[in-house]
């Protein structure tokens, strides 16, 4: 009898139905009780909650409080963070989304930002930061003071990336595309925190994208803590002594938790401390498993879906207790300490940007101004070092205006977070106007008005975007970014 010898697909191999049991047995045999595999099991074929964490550096983000306190209840580790009974399609055509005022992510991901507790004028790393949830609450907590190295090593991931750091107004991240162990060739005990969100099998959002059901397995998690072992040991080269760094992962099991920090303590056991996290209880692991693995394990985090509503992680906090000298070094960070200097050009530019909007550009002391590339930037002071001697560099900091001819018009991001500071004139929008908008359509006034050029555009007391008046008054344009036009424009309350 002829067998059948055509290869199949590893989707094909194993029905998804099966994969998902083998992948809830396999999980639930680190929880305590039959009962709490039950719960477990339940909630992993319910979708989560839509969540969406308020994002401190656009001001207009704190009139959405009382709103938010009405449709959903913080995360208790995180006070910004909400889960909505919206759908998670509705919040992206919000137009408090495309103002910054809010990312949409989970409530599980912020764990590990809390965790990691970042300081204004710190060093700190995101090692893998697309799509970037995790980098804008980093920026929000060092209230864009520091520098902040944000690190994709995939390039296709990077423009989802950098179009968030620029809704969201962050000015003090370098953006570089290099692969987490070739980073440590450059940086030596050099950041104050790291964050090492790592790729990972995805075990712990099942319940909100089955999809990964088809890439997973055993053998697959323990290939992946292979890889894991290896960015973890990168990152804790580029601490420094008295430094945190937090491990985090969107996968429950051991293979890639618990297993990873034991490859970072057999390299490094002596410098390594294993520190507990105060701001989250987590559940033990049985007895039987826990014994397994120093004590000091017992202080990382599992978030389980079916205890806080949320999809599932892992975070770990970890200290540094020593100096190392490293024998190799290609490139040392620590040198590029070169300061860019503000040229006349950008001065002129400056000047001319305050004078027509009636406002002083803030640039806090360890930032500058600097004309490049057609545009206006808002950046850290070592940006242009980076730029130099880092082979990885993509860009750094935020672009505040983009000059046309001999013109230049202020960005979309830079009317979100100052447009109130601006003593310019404005014009008051119906909802009706602002839909046209965002549909990319001009506006024609009821009454013509006296007056001319670029104008302000508000609605509900806040600040939307450039308008441009045409026809002696009559037509407004509004200078929307053409990735935030909606046909169905919505408000989140």
């Amino acid at each position: 009898m002829n067998k059948d010898t055509t290869p199949k697909t590893r989707k094909e191999q194993i029905p998804k139905a099966e994969k998902l049991e083998a992948l809830l047995a396999h999980l639930g045999n680190l929880l305590p009780d039959d009962a709490q595999r039950c719960a477990f099991r339940a909630c992993s074929t319910t979708p989560p909650p839509a969540s969406l964490r308020l994002n401190k550096l656009i001001p207009q983000s704190r009139s959405l409080l009382p709103a938010l306190a009405k449709m959903g209840e913080p995360a208790p580790w995180c006070p910004e963070s909400f889960a909505l009974q919206e759908p998670e399609s509705r919040l992206a055509h919000c137009i408090e989304y495309a103002l910054g005022t809010f990312y949409i992510q989970a409530k599980a991901p912020t764990l590990a930002v809390e965790v990691l507790d970042p300081q204004p004028g710190e060093r700190v790393l995101d090692m893998c930061a697309a799509p970037g949830g995790k980098a804008t609450q980093i920026a929000a907590h060092m209230k864009n003071s520091g520098l902040l190295v944000v690190n994709e090593p995939h390039r296709k991931r990077l423009p989802a990336l950098i179009g968030h750091l620029e809704r969201c107004g962050v000015t003090n991240a370098v953006v570089g595309k290099g692969q987490g162990t070739m980073l440590a060739r450059y940086f030596h005990n050099y950041f104050d925190r790291i964050l090492l969100d790592a790729p990972c099998s995805g075990d712990g959002i099942v319940r909100k994208d089955q999809s990964m059901l088809r890439y997973w397995s055993v053998k697959d998690a323990t290939h992946q803590a292979e890889f894991q072992i290896g960015l973890i040991r990168a990152a804790f080269h580029m601490l420094r002594p008295g430094g945190i760094l937090v491990y985090s992962t969107c996968s429950l099991s051991l293979e890639e938790n618990e297993e990873v920090l034991l490859g970072l303590l057999h390299k490094r056991e002596d410098q390594v401390d294993i520190q507990p996290i105060e701001i989250f209880e987590s559940l033990p692991l049985p007895e039987d498993i826990a014994t397994r693995f120093p004590p000091s394990f017992t202080g990382c985090a599992r978030i389980w879906p079916h205890l806080h509503d949320t999809e599932g992680a892992f975070v770990a906090r970890i200290g540094k207790r020593e100096e190392t000298e490293w024998r190799f070094k290609e490139g040392d960070a620590e040198t590029w300490t070169e300061e860019e200097e503000t040229t006349p050009e950008t001065i002129a530019v400056v000047a001319a940007l305050e004078k027509q909007w009636r406002f002083d550009l803030p640039c806090p002391p360890d930032h500058l101004l600097a004309t490049d590339h057609r545009h206006l930037w808002l950046r850290h002071r070592v940006t242009a070092a980076f730029k130099e001697h880092f082979p990885f560099y993509i860009r750094g900091g935020m672009r505040v205006g983009r000059r046309h001819r001999a013109h230049y018009y202020l960005s979309q991001q830079a009317v979100s977070m100052w447009g109130a500071l601006m003593e310019t004139p404005r014009l008051e929008l119906t909802w009706e106007q602002l839909q046209q908008f965002f549909q990319g359509e001009p506006v024609e006034l009821p009454e013509p008005t006296p007056l001319r050029g670029e104008v302000l555009c508000d609605f509900d007391s806040r600040t939307i975007c450039r308008g441009i008046l045409e026809s002696q008054g009559r037509i407004l344009r509004g200078m929307v970014p053409r990735e935030h036009y909606r046909a169905d424009l919505e408000r989140l309350s």
